[in-house]
C-alpha cells in the first residue's frame, strides 16, 4: 500500500511540474508573428520584406523545431527576397489538426497559407522533416511551387524505423501520461545536452537554446504532434516515392557530409535520380542542420533556381 501510496504521489508530482513547464514556457516565449485560420486550423507565421521583387521564399522548418530556427539561420535571405517562415501545425505556436500526422494536409495548409497571403508562386525550402512537406507540395500542389531547395532532405526509406519515444507518446492514456508527466522534466533536465548533440560535428550557436525556443518542444501537445508525423512518416514516403518521377519543378538539394541523421545516401542520392535536372551538393564537415552553418552556399542555389526558372520561362 506505502509503494502504491509513493507511486500515486510521484505521478501526480510529475503531472503538476508537467503543466507548470508549460505555463512557464509559453510565458517565457511569446509569438514574433502573425496567425491566420487556415480550414480551422491556426497557424503562426512570419512575413518579412513583403514589398521585395521576384519569387517568395516559403521556408519549412523540421521535427522537434519551429520557425524559430528557420530564422535564426536564414533570416537574412530577407534582404533579398519575401520570406514567409511558418510554424508546422502543431509546432511552435500554430494549432495542431485532427490530421496533424499527414503530409498531405500540412502541405495543404501551407499552400492555402500561400494562397491567403495572395502568392500565386513560391520557392520552397525544407529543411529535414520540412523537406517532406515541401516535396508533398511539389506532388499535390505543384502550381504552386516554383522551386524546391532542400536542405538534408528526407525522401526515401530508410533501414531500421523512428525512435521509441514516438511510438510511446501516440499510445492512448499512455502516450497522454508520458507526455504530460516524463517529457517536460525530459526537457528541463536534458535540453540543452540533446540539442547539443544534434549540431554535430559543429558547435551549437551561442544563445540557441533561447533565440530557437527549444523549450517549446518539451510541451506535451508539441511532443505529441511531432511524435504523429515523425511516426507516420514512413508509410507516406513509401507512396510519395513513387511520384518523384513525375516532378519537373527545378530541385537542388544541400546536404551535411557528416549528418548522422539523415543520410544523403538513402535520401539525396536517390532523389536525384528520380528527378530530372535535381542536384545534390555537399557541405564539407557539416552535420545536420547545416542551414546554420552556409548562408553563402544556400544563397548560391538560389542563384541557380533563379536561372533554372528563366531558361523554363522562355
Amino acid at each position: 500500500m506505502t509503494l502504491a501510496i509513493i507511486a500515486f504521489l510521484l505521478l501526480v508530482g510529475l503531472l503538476l511540474h508537467g503543466f507548470s513547464y508549460t505555463r512557464n514556457v509559453e510565458s517565457r516565449f511569446r509569438p514574433a508573428g502573425s496567425f491566420v485560420e487556415i480550414n480551422g486550423t491556426r497557424l503562426h507565421y512570419l512575413d518579412l520584406n513583403v514589398e521585395a521583387e521576384g519569387i517568395p521564399l516559403l521556408l519549412i522548418h523540421g521535427a522537434s523545431s519551429s520557425l524559430a530556427d528557420m530564422k535564426i539561420a536564414l533570416g537574412d535571405l530577407a534582404d533579398r527576397h519575401r520570406l514567409i517562415l511558418v510554424d508546422r501545425p502543431g509546432c511552435g505556436f500554430s494549432q495542431s489538426s485532427a490530421q496533424v500526422g499527414e503530409l498531405s494536409q500540412q502541405s495543404a495548409l501551407l499552400n492555402a497559407l500561400l494562397a491567403e497571403l495572395g502568392i500565386e508562386k513560391a520557392i520552397v525550402i525544407g529543411q529535414s522533416l520540412g523537406t517532406a512537406v515541401a516535396l508533398s507540395m511539389a506532388i499535390h500542389h505543384k502550381d504552386r511551387v516554383a522551386g524546391l531547395l532542400l536542405l538534408a532532405p528526407v525522401s526515401h526509406r530508410w533501414p531500421g524505423g523512428v525512435d521509441w519515444y514516438n511510438h510511446a507518446a501516440r499510445v492512448p492514456l499512455i502516450g497522454w501520461f508520458f507526455c504530460h508527466a516524463i517529457i517536460p522534466l525530459y526537457g528541463r533536465l536534458n535540453a540543452a545536452v540533446v540539442t547539443r548533440q544534434a549540431f554535430w560535428p559543429n558547435d551549437m550557436p551561442e544563445g540557441y537554446i533561447e533565440s530557437a525556443q527549444v523549450p517549446l518542444v518539451f510541451r506535451p501537445d508539441t511532443f505529441r504532434a511531432n511524435a504523429e508525423v515523425i511516426a507516420n512518416l514512413y508509410p507516406q514516403i513509401s507512396t510519395m516515392e513513387k511520384e518523384y518521377t513525375k516532378l519537373k519543378v527545378p530541385l537542388r538539394m544541400l546536404a551535411g557530409t557528416h549528418d548522422a541523421v539523415v543520410l544523403s545516401t538513402i535520401h539525396g542520392m536517390s532523389l536525384r535520380k528520380k528527378v530530372v535536372h535535381a542536384t545534390l551538393r555537399y557541405i564539407p564537415q557539416t552535420g545536420h542542420p547545416l542551414h546554420h552553418f552556409c548562408l553563402s552556399e544556400i544563397r548560391e542555389e538560389l542563384d541557380e533556381l533563379q536561372r533554372d526558372l528563366h531558361q523554363q520561362s522562355q
